[in-house]
């Protein structure tokens, strides 16, 4: 019979948890903006809301289920600040509380399973509060792998079902890393099927799979959207991107060990522990701790491999704790002297790793680009709009004068309201939609010059992207073009013909483009 003051305890860390991890998201997600990647989702969830499809209307180069999840929490909470980072502060709930359970499954005792699920909250979505589709992705591939891992431990065969729905859902987020996760846990689990004579999951996983594919099929069929254009901007534009990655992957000290020193102070003792179990102890491969050790191994490499192609800032700090759990979890299996030295010394690893990354990536905020910004100088962005309460306004482009950039982004929206043509607006200030309370035409999520969005001239997909773009422009009729810096005219003129468009410079950050009639773009 389960302890009643044991539960009660147990409700209670939970709760902690809960609000901890919300708390801690909302808070650094509200200190300072990088605004290309700390409001990528805020208008195309809200042109949703109007009316606009993925791939019809904006470019697509990662997936649309973020921007409907967010929808939703705008439908629901209005369209506001606070509800954007709500959506990822759950995720990072939802994923600190699973993480907890995980840590519990291995039998450290709901203490340690507290610690090291704090410690996850702090290092998992929290580093870029905002959504973000790597944060996003990897935590959907970490759930599933939960759901692999505790399907082993408590033979339950819900967890299998969830595996295809959630790794589906992550690749609705961002093919990659999701690819690589696949690619590398596929594996692990026919080898469990196959070893462990479970070949009803099979049934479970077949079905479970199905089911997503017909949901996405259903979505894709409801809103008319041409397979042609998922194609050419969720498959076949990315494998190009992904191909120039590839060509100019390089192996350094600095790449493969130096970036992730803090993984392999646990990885390399874990692989180290497990390799010798096999050859020391007869058939250790069909132990349930073997097989948490290839998912939680495939799902590290993967991730790591995933960081290095990308070359963005570190986002997987969050295998730290759960690293360590695993390796804590395997150390008090074995009889080995100082046992409990060795224990409180991984403890103390995981605390100082932790510490260490919150000051960089939470306190500095280095993944959103402003570990050298004076945050005291930031000034609620309700002064630009109340949609926008709560955020303490700087960035990294005006890190010394925001209220500077807010004047002049105060005069753009002016300028754009009194402003009544069809329009069309290019900027990284992905809010712009929303406060207008109108759509903003844009046909890309954000705006980034090296063609890692869409195709730029280099290319084959170029004309493609090129067709998308006027098309958008005469079917929907658009008369003006704001441009708004640090985007460039070149996001637009090496695609028409600036012949066909006269300007007017709105200020030090915008300019407006008029089309010129029967102009042939």
């Amino acid at each position: 019979m389960i302890n009643k003051k044991f539960l009660k305890r147990q409700n209670i860390l939970l709760l902690i948890l809960l609000f901890f991890s919300i708390a801690i998201n909302q808070y650094y997600g509200n200190r300072g903006i990088f605004p290309i990647e700390g409001t990528a989702f805020f208008d195309t969830a809200y042109r949703i809301l109007l009316g606009d499809v993925p791939f019809k209307d904006y470019w697509l180069v990662s997936g649309f289920f973020i921007d409907y999840v967010q929808s939703a929490f705008f439908w629901v909470l209005g369209i506001n600040f606070q509800a954007y980072l709500l959506h990822a502060s759950l995720m990072n709930s939802l994923l600190t509380l699973m993480t907890f359970f995980f840590v519990k499954n291995l039998k450290l005792g709901i203490s340690h399973a507290f610690f090291y699920s704090i410690s996850f909250s702090i290092l998992a979505y929290t580093t870029s509060g905002t959504l973000y589709v790597d944060n996003h992705a990897s935590l959907l591939c970490l759930a599933a792998t939960y759901c692999f891992i505790n399907g082993i431990i408590g033979k339950e065969k819900k967890n299998f079902f969830l595996i295809p729905l959630l790794v589906g859902l992550a690749f609705l987020t961002k093919s990659a890393p999701t690819i690589y996760v696949f690619i590398l846990l596929l594996p692990i689990l026919i080898f469990y099927i196959i070893l462990k004579k479970k070949f009803s999951l099979i049934l479970i996983l077949f079905t479970s799979s199905i089911i997503f594919l017909i949901s996405t099929y259903l979505f894709i069929f409801f809103n008319e959207i041409p397979f042609k254009l998922i194609l050419q901007q969720y498959f076949y534009f990315p494998m190009t991107i992904a191909d120039n990655r590839f060509e100019n992957f390089t192996i350094s000290t600095k790449n493969i060990f130096l970036n992730f020193k803090f993984i392999y102070v646990f990885l390399i003792p874990i692989i180290v522990f497990n390799i010798y179990r096999c050859f020391s102890i007869k058939k250790s491969y069909l132990s349930n701790d073997f097989f948490i050790f290839l998912s939680l191994l495939g799902f590290s490499l993967s991730l790591m491999f995933h960081q290095l192609n990308t070359k963005n800032q570190l986002f997987i700090l969050f295998l730290i704790p759960i690293l360590c759990a695993f390796l804590h979890s395997q150390v008090i299996q074995i009889e080995i002297k100082f046992k409990k030295v060795f224990t409180n010394l991984l403890i103390i690893v995981c605390i100082f790793f932790t510490i260490k990354y919150h000051l960089r990536y939470n306190e500095s905020r280095k993944f959103h680009e402003m570990a050298n910004i004076n945050f005291e100088l930031s000034v609620n962005a309700n002064k630009i709009d109340n949609k926008l309460n709560g955020l303490n306004w700087i960035t990294p482009e005006y890190k010394e004068n925001p209220i500077k950039e807010i004047d002049l982004i105060l005069d753009t929206i002016r300028n754009l309201k009194e402003n009544k043509k069809r329009k069309m607006i290019i900027s990284n200030y992905s809010f712009l939609s929303s406060i207008l309370e109108e759509n903003s035409n844009s046909p890309s999520r954000w705006y980034i010059s090296n063609g890692a969005a869409y195709p730029i001239s280099n290319n084959k997909y170029y004309e493609v992207y090129r067709n998308y773009l006027i098309e958008t422009i005469k079917d929907k009729n658009l008369k003006e073009i704001f441009i708004i810096k640090p985007v460039a005219k070149e996001e637009l003129f090496r695609y028409v013909n600036p012949e066909c468009f006269s300007f007017k410079e709105i200020n030090q950050i915008t300019t407006k483009y008029e089309l010129v009639p029967s102009c042939k773009l």
